[in-house]
């Protein structure tokens, strides 16, 4: 059974006053909390109680349990009415999270033609604000080296995390999960389920791949420190930086069919075509021995990591 396949399973067993536990009762609320979302609660829907139980029946516990964390601790911060704040964290090493989420509800509203593909002024999506997955109790080994805004390795929980956000999506009826990568390595990880929203930039995306991540030593981590660095250039030779565009992945019918639509792919596929990259690999490689990425000096890389 898949990943996916558990946890629609799961998302079907899981009830509102579940999900919901330890809410106020319905004659504290008023109609703002009814049909707006309450103020009190993640996301607008969820209560404390409510994400631990949902993160046990989806088995996400019992995978930091496999990975070394048998004793989590779970909260969230909603303090702030635009973005909420979710932490996980493992009780014997308190410092740094294993999971740090920042999400909130928000809307992406297309350009004039994008909006008649959608027929639709906005979409309404969950955000992705912020996601970071680490386990501060192991180092960086030469086939997992450090990548751009990495303090420690990741967690290995990536699918897991994404698959809930996805039926968050679903459960809160909204269009889509969105985020902006910060590093080209994260589009990569997003990228077996999320699209970036502009066909052009997706085509650019592509081309990014198919040029950048063979001329890096097919490591996405050269690659993603290639863009960061600036070491690569464009068919003009000019210095091609990592952008920050929007990749949404699709949750209801009408972004699915937008992006499965003939004229998206189309002009993905003429932007993939009519674009080139080149890697300047001696450079790169210069500084990544430098830094002790590769070859991998763990010494080296926690000296620069922490300053």
């Amino acid at each position: 059974m898949t990943i996916r396949d558990r946890f629609e399973a799961t998302y079907g067993s899981l009830s509102r006053l579940e999900l919901q536990k330890g809410a106020q009762g319905l004659e504290e609320l008023g109609l703002d909390d009814l049909f707006g979302g309450s103020k009190e609660l993640f996301l607008g829907f969820y209560t404390e109680d409510g994400l631990r139980t949902a993160f046990e029946r989806y088995g996400f516990f019992a995978d930091l349990d496999e990975l070394g964390f048998p004793d989590t601790k779970l909260e969230i911060d909603i303090q702030s009415t635009d973005e909420h704040l979710l932490r996980v964290w493992d009780v014997h090493t308190p410092k740094y999270p294993l999971l740090e989420l920042v999400a909130r509800r928000g809307s992406i509203r297309p350009n004039e033609e994008l909006c008649e593909r959608l027929n639709g002024l906005h979409l309404n999506v969950l955000e992705i604000e912020w996601l970071q997955l680490q386990n501060p109790t192991v180092d960086f080994q030469p086939d997992r080296p450090p990548l751009p805004g990495q303090r420690f390795p990741g967690l290995k929980v990536g699918h897991q995390v994404l698959e809930m956000l996805r039926l968050a999506c679903k459960r809160l009826g909204l269009d889509a999960l969105a985020t902006v990568p910060s590093y080209f390595h994260n589009a990569l990880f997003y990228s077996e389920e999320f699209w970036f929203f502009d066909p052009h930039v997706q085509g650019i995306f592509l081309a990014l791949c198919r040029d950048v991540l063979p001329q890096a030593f097919a490591s996405p981590a050269a690659a993603s420190w290639a863009l960061l660095w600036q070491m690569v250039v464009d068919d003009s030779d000019e210095i091609f930086p990592w952008f920050h565009e929007v990749q949404v992945a699709p949750v209801s019918d009408r972004v699915l069919a937008y992006y499965e639509a003939d004229t998206y792919n189309k002009e993905v596929q003429t932007t993939l075509s009519t674009h080139s990259f080149r890697v300047l690999a001696q450079a790169l490689m210069q500084q990544l021995e430098a830094r002790g990425i590769h070859p991998l000096d763990v010494e080296k890389v926690e000296t620069w990591i922490d300053d």
